[in-house]
């Protein structure tokens, strides 16, 4: 087919308009099918959204509307540089595009030089040069085209990018993965970037998560240890989470239930990522199932608890009798596939004994890799290719043979022998023949002696006792200290397969790997003293006998967590528990005596008794939760500690008016250590970076001292509700880049000085007083008298993000110049008394979040940075909405500001006795208007209001919801329903100007109140829509009673002519139109100039440009009840499920769903499965798209492959185009499933063709549906006055899915305040 160049307006899109985090661009014939098609599998494995540029789509001298606008769509651009990259016109055309947006947009540029290096792109040498050679003589006449191609190789070239060189291909991806994701912050679960055999159990997966049903699933993925079943469950989630309102994703269970408030974690882990937001205490974990059950019931959740061993450990972590929303999944992989009983599941859901448990609970198993996968996947971590030297073939297939199948043993074997001579291969073989299959410890123990040197070895070993789970940077802070060269050694063990860094910068490490390194301790000596590291009871039985040695590096003991496990039960207060305090007596100080080399321990909850002389002084890390003394002792000596960290002490200070020297402590962390009263002598903390001190509630005072701290980059004194002021010096510490003081209710003094804090970027203030003691308002009074500016001028420039939420910030307080803050991209002034905010918030061009929720007084917002509104103009369909205006500020939240009447430029209510009598008039009778109140919904702050009639000014259109029950006879057109039909009058003299409309509708449901209404003018003759999206809705007082909507429209600039063909009509959910009028008024020169309100000519140029594509935008929309959608590749085997996603396929684009059939929209249809038509003659237009429905039947309810296609013929021209797809899933059973594809055309359809459309399927295909969408034909397109410029590859037909995209946009948030709204009220 033909396709039109597409002409794009440069502008920068916001988060919320991407549709693509990545486009792939790559010369298909070097790398199609090996390089490229495993970076594109990694990028979707990880989460991110990616169009793969495929040569195959299509040549021609311009660049495919489909690959141009998924450059403008997308985030980020890979080209991937290969040999005979610069032979392809298409590929160096797809570049010059790319190159010339990033310079307009923020469009990320990431260049791979996979065979070549970044100076032969630059400088077009070797084969880059013979093909310019080439395009020089081909092209003699268009050497400016071919002077842009080089001109544009030099500029990617000196953009620097990634170089494969001679490393390893995997590797290499996964540094580009990890590129990535830094540059999206994606926040998608850590996928190995090569994973193998287990599409067809993903794929079954997806469908059961995704089949559209109401009824809670449970699933067992299940199967032996290291069988990958967490990479599957990682998988399924990152595709899946977009289905659900909310998801939740607990890994390690087994292991993070065995510690002390390891439930507790876990429950405040699942609340949390189910709010989306905090959760208050826990303080056990009854309560926490409590909240659980809360949190679930309200709305569809998708939750996965990983690594369970045990089903009554789902039980104490989500309770029994659970009530889960219709349609909610949970995945659970375990070891045991029948962890999940009839009698169990029973309990769980509450279920009658007449249930079908087998309705409910799925199992999918994890099976052994066939050798043909274990093979591939193996040389990938072995040689990082699929291809590697043809001696060592004997040797891997041996090794792969002895792993068994299982992908864990294969990665780290691979991983092990990566780069080793052939002799070492033989020897590794010839002791895995020594070990048993079953043995996957031994066999894992040979990744460890692989380790180059001592070095790596030593900090696999102090990570596998001691830092599993801990933050990367908290751990290398502390390792470095210990003469390891950290950072290096954690990527050879991450290269090795033996450690990995999760999305939360957190170190994990297989259960098996890290059993490994505690048996090699075990290994070093039977007796415990000789030992070099030792943990929980074994750390415990060497001090209680004192047998302890200088061979001792490392010690950890969590005294709880010990004495749960020796007993079974939890020991809520250890301090009064006998069998604590029968071993405490056992525990005195010379049991470290000698522990000369003693470096990082670890006593929670540990009492010891005796002098501190005795204490190891070569420590580093010294963890005493539940410290039990109210000082630290002045013969304690740890002059060489970096981290102190003491949770929950019983300090009152941490020192006794005695300093401390200690130069080298860089992290002090207190938290919770609720009789902590002051912190003295702080100036003798010279390296200090980290002071953190948490709920400290009797925290008075923070030492003078600090401001001589020159290293501290983070203060934290969150909840320390005694905290008055904070010391004056604090100005001085110009390192400090975080300083949070959320929840000190009684803070009422902020030093003057912030402004020195060059390096703050995070200021967290709510819930403070600043705003209410007397001294700030005494200064507030004489910086207003001397005209210097409120407090916000004495805030560092540098601030990023700023809050003030709760601190009942007054109109007075809020400075009227933002510009002191330039680079603010937060500001949450949520919760306060404000009534509206400075029109200078407009200059803070980076801001992307701005919370104002609960607001109750705001009445009134100036115009808002929008930071990258989505501008473009198509001539066939126009949107106008002030929500999604509001949207492109990326986080721009009023909810509950009930008493918000106006956002400029956005809209503005104004009491009908408020607004001018003529422009009343011009819009309906006055005799009409009833003096009544009326319930008016706002959906941009989700309340409610009663009032008198308000006028709304939305987007230019003006409205007004009074009480009546039909439309006024002076209205000239008339209809019943939500549809009218009419021609313009016939007048060359006149022009219309204005369209007045009158709805008359009563509520049907609450539906209404979830999609917003929308109301179109459609020019039938000229095939144009408008669409107007309100953001306001009159609420009849019951469902009997009726409103009128009353909307006047300026068309003025639309193309409407005389005797046009013009429909109205109105789309909505949870309303019953029973009546519609319209009226044209035609332009005068007196009318236009007295009665045309001001407000709308000042806006309408800003929105009539406001053009949101739904197909350009469904790739970001959140799953709506049981909208599916399927990408695939019918030139590929492989398939992916996804929701919800749009396929570009030959220029096709498809989408597969349940929801409903849009009434009205289709010209054509009929029963079965084709359709017949012939072509309308349109004057001037062309056929652009065709949009086809079939509505598909299933029988029953079994899983199959449904193999479909489309065929379209035109038999005039005697033509044929056919489209392949197969889906494979479960249609729920007796329903229909309708499927929606669009084609595009440009030219091959003309007037009086005669066209058939016909499907086939495996399900029965009861009815076809056609509808063709109209464009400007190219040859006059330059004749249009419109100003509206062609915008090609656009389902513009699709405006009816418009309202959802809307609408999943701003439902999290509003969820979320709901969630929130609730919490308070309890």
């Amino acid at each position: 087919m033909a396709v039109s160049m597409v002409h794009h307006q440069e502008s920068s899109l916001s988060d919320s308009q991407y549709t693509y985090d990545v486009l792939l661009s790559f010369r298909g014939a070097d790398t199609r099918k090996n390089f490229t098609d495993h970076l594109y599998m990694a990028l979707v494995q990880a989460g991110i959204h990616t169009f793969r540029d495929d040569d195959e789509i299509g040549k021609g001298e311009n660049i495919k509307n489909e690959i141009e606008r998924a450059i403008y769509e997308s985030k980020i651009s890979i080209i991937v540089f290969s040999k005979n990259y610069a032979s392809s016109t298409w590929c160096l055309n797809e570049l010059v595009k790319i190159m010339e947006h990033s310079k307009f947009s923020k469009h990320i540029v990431l260049p791979i030089f996979y065979d070549v290096n970044p100076s032969q792109v630059k400088k077009q040498t070797g084969s880059f040069a013979a093909a310019f050679a080439g395009h020089e003589e081909s092209f003699k006449s268009e050497m400016d085209m071919v002077q842009r191609w080089r001109a544009a190789l030099t500029e990617v070239a000196d953009l620097g990018g990634m170089l494969l060189e001679d490393g390893h291909e995997w590797q290499f991806i996964q540094d580009i993965i990890k590129q990535v994701q830094n540059k999206l912050h994606h926040t998608a679960l850590y996928v190995p970037p090569i994973v193998v055999g287990i599409d067809s159990l993903v794929t079954c997966i997806n469908w059961w998560l995704g089949d559209g049903s109401n009824k809670v699933g449970i699933a067992t993925i299940c199967g032996i240890g290291g069988i990958g079943k967490t990479t599957i469950a990682k998988i399924v989630y990152n595709l899946n989470i977009q289905r659900f309102e909310s998801y939740s994703f607990l890994a390690d269970v087994r292991e993070i239930t065995q510690e002390r408030k390891g439930l507790v974690h876990l429950q405040r882990q699942l609340i949390a990522d189910i709010l989306k937001g905090k959760v208050n205490k826990i303080h056990n974990s009854d309560d926490g199932i409590t909240k659980i059950k809360e949190a679930i019931y309200r709305r569809r959740v998708l939750l996965v608890l990983d690594d369970v061993d045990d089903s009554e450990k789902i039980t104490k972590i989500i309770g029994a009798q659970i009530p889960f929303h219709p349609g909610s999944k949970i995945i659970i992989t375990s070891r045991h596939r029948c962890l999940l009983s009839d009698p169990f599941i029973r309990q769980m859901f509450d279920l009658e004994a007449s249930s079908s448990y087998g309705e409910l609970c799925k199992v999918f198993e994890v099976k052994e890799l066939a050798f043909n996968d274990s093979l591939q996947l193996f040389k990938w971590y072995a040689f990082g290719q699929c291809h590697p030297i043809d001696s060592y073939m004997e040797y891997v297939k041996s090794v792969v043979e002895h792993c068994g199948g299982l992908p864990l043993a294969l990665q780290v074997l691979g991983s092990s022998l990566s780069g080793k001579s052939i002799n070492v291969w033989r020897s590794a073989l010839e002791k895995l023949k020594a070990i048993p299959d079953s043995k996957i410890q031994k066999i894992l123990r040979i990744s460890y002696d692989s380790l180059q040197d001592d070095h790596d070895k030593n900090l696999f070993l102090d990570i596998a006792c001691v830092f599993v789970g801990k933050d990367k940077d908290y751990t290398t802070t502390i390792l470095d200290e210990c003469d390891y060269y950290t950072a290096i050694g954690i990527e050879n063990l991450i290269n090795r397969s033996l450690l990995v860094v999760n999305e939360k910068n957190k170190l994990m490490m297989h259960q098996m790997i890290r059993e490994i390194g505690r048996n090699i301790i075990r290994q070093e000596s039977p007796n415990l003293g000789k030992r070099s590291r030792l943990w929980h009871k074994d750390a415990f039985d060497a001090l209680r006998e004192k047998i302890g040695t200088k061979t001792i590096r490392c010690l950890t003991i969590d005294l709880h967590r010990l004495l749960e496990d020796k007993y079974g039960k939890t020991i809520a207060n250890h301090s009064k528990n006998p069998l604590l305090m029968s071993t405490e007596e056992d525990i005195e100080t010379d049991a470290f005596a000698k522990m000369q080399r003693l470096k990082l321990l670890q006593l929670d909850y540990v009492k010891l008794k005796g002098d501190y002389k005795d204490f190891p002084r070569s420590l580093i890390w010294l963890c005493w939760h539940g410290f039990p003394l109210e000082y630290l002792p002045k013969n304690l000596y740890i002059s060489k500690l970096v981290v102190l960290e003491m949770h929950n002490s019983s300090l009152k200070r941490v020192w006794n008016d005695t300093k401390y020297f200690l130069p080298n402590l860089k992290i002090l962390n207190l938290s919770h250590s609720h009789g902590l009263l002051k912190i003295l002598n702080l100036s003798c903390l010279h390296s200090l970076e980290r002071l953190i001190l948490k709920d400290c509630i009797k925290l008075i005072t923070v030492d003078q001292s600090i401001g001589e701290i020159k290293t501290l980059t983070i203060l934290n004194l969150k909840g320390c509700k005694s905290l008055k002021k904070l010391p004056r010096t604090i100005g001085s510490v110009e390192s400090l880049e975080e300083l949070i003081l959320s929840g000190c209710s009684t803070l009422d003094d902020v030093p003057r000085d912030l402004q020195n804090m060059k390096s703050l970027k995070v200021l967290n203030l709510d819930g403070t007083a600043i705003c209410e003691s007397n001294s700030w308002l005494s200064w507030l009074s004489l910086k207003i008298s001397k005209g210097l500016g409120f407090f916000w001028v004495s805030l560092p420039c540098s601030l990023v993000k700023l809050s003030l939420q709760s601190c009942r910030l007054s109109d007075d307080v809020v400075p009227a110049d933002f510009s002191y803050l330039p680079s603010l991209k937060s500001l949450n002034l949520s919760r306060n008394p404000i009534h509206s905010l400075p029109e200078s918030i407009i200059h803070l061009t980076k801001l992307d979040e701005l919370l104002l929720t609960c607001c109750k007084e705001l009445q009134r917002l100036p115009k808002l940075p929008t930071n990258g509104l989505l501008v473009k103009r198509s001539q066939s369909s126009y949107r106008i909405s002030s929500l999604s205006y509001l949207l492109n500020l990326k986080r721009c939240i009023v909810f509950g500001c009930e008493k918000l009447t106006e956002v400029e430029s956005v809209f503005k209510l104004v009491p009908i006795e408020n607004f001018e009598v003529e422009q009343i008039k011009s819009l309906f009778n006055m005799d009409f208007i009833k003096s009544i109140q009326l319930e008016i919904y706002s959906y941009i702050t989700d309340t409610r209001m009663v009032t008198t009639p308000q006028v709304f000014h939305d987007c230019g259109i003006t409205s007004c919801f009074i009480s009546g029950s039909e439309v006024p006879i002076w209205f000239e057109y008339h209809s019943e329903g939500s549809k009218i039909s009419f021609s313009l009058p016939q007048n060359p003299s006149e022009k219309v100007s204005w369209l007045n409309l009158c709805i008359v509708y009563s509520l049907v449901s609450d539906e209404i109140f979830e999609f917003l209404p929308s109301v179109h003018i459609i020019n039938e003759t000229k095939k144009l829509t408008w669409s107007y999206f309100s953001s306001f809705l009159g609420i009849p007082e019951t469902n009997s009673n009726t409103i009128l909507w009353l909307i006047h429209w300026p068309v003025k600039d639309y193309q409407l002519e005389n005797g046009d063909l013009v429909t109205c009509k109105l789309s909505t959910f949870g309303l019953n139109v029973r009546e519609f009028g319209v009226t044209c008024v035609s332009e005068t020169k007196e009318m236009y100039e007295d009665d045309t309100p001001q407000y709308s000519q000042e806006n309408e140029g800003t929105w009539k440009e406001i053009e949101l594509k739904v197909n350009e935008e469904l790739l970001k929309l959140d799953t709506s009840g049981n909208i599916r959608m399927q990408i695939d590749n019918y030139l590929e085997e492989s398939k992916m499920i996804a929701s919800p996603q749009v396929l570009y396929d030959c220029g096709i684009i498809s989408i597969y769903g349940t929801y409903g059939f849009p009434e009205g929209r289709y010209s054509h249809h009929a029963t079965g499965n084709k359709v017949s038509f012939i072509v309308p003659r349109s004057s001037g237009h062309h056929i652009g798209y065709l949009n086809l429905m079939a509505i598909l039947f299933a029988e029953d309810d079994q899983i199959f492959d449904i193999l479909s296609r489309i065929e379209i013929v035109n038999k005039t021209k005697d033509t044929k185009w056919i489209h392949h797809k197969c889906f494979i899933g479960i249609p729920k059973i007796k329903n229909n499933i309708y499927w929606f594809s669009s084609w595009r055309f440009m030219g091959e359809l003309e007037d009086g063709d005669q066209v058939s459309c016909t499907v086939f399927s495996d399900l029965c295909v009861k009815a076809c549906a056609i509808d063709l969408i109209y464009e400007l034909d190219d040859d006059l397109l330059h004749k249009c006055n419109s100003g509206y410029q062609h915008l090609g590859g656009k389902t513009t037909s699709s405006y009816w899915l418009f309202p959802l995209f809307v609408y999943h946009l701003f439902k999290s948030q509003r969820a979320l305040y709901r969630i929130q709204s609730l919490n308070k009220l309890e």
